[in-house]
């Protein structure tokens, strides 16, 4: 019997706002960029979740040319099976369109394996 491979959630950091222009001033990634990448993701796995909040967004903090660099975040949440295949779609799709797509210098992708899920419905099968 082949076992099947258990479930990991890639969790995609994406950014609110380009980085800054050289004026300092920093423009709102369009709404539709998130969509559009949401929908990519949910054609290879199934589905995602989107958290994109504009008001109070939560904030990322990281450690860059001798500074903190902030931003403020939006996530992606798609459980993926934890395969080499999956890991090396997430990083060429992360490397080949989510970086020019965000103009990001880095993509941050956290793999996250679940302690435990449930799959809860109220479908009903008829009986025939």
């Amino acid at each position: 019997m082949v076992q099947q491979p258990g479930i990991i959630t890639a969790l995609i950091h994406l950014p609110l706002f380009y980085n800054p222009q050289e004026q300092g001033t920093r423009e709102p990634v369009e709404e539709e960029k998130f969509v559009v990448t949401a929908e990519e993701i949910s054609k290879e796995f199934g589905g995602g979740l989107l958290h994109l909040y504009r008001e109070a967004p939560p904030k990322g903090f990281w450690w860059s040319r001798n500074i903190v660099q902030r931003d403020d975040i939006v996530l992606l949440e798609v459980d993926v099976p934890d395969t080499e295949k999956s890991r090396e779609w997430l990083k060429s799709y992360a490397r080949d369109i989510l970086l020019r797509r965000f103009q990001q210098d880095v993509i941050y992708i956290k793999l996250v394996k679940p302690t435990e899920t449930l799959e809860i419905t109220d479908l009903k099968i008829s009986e025939e």
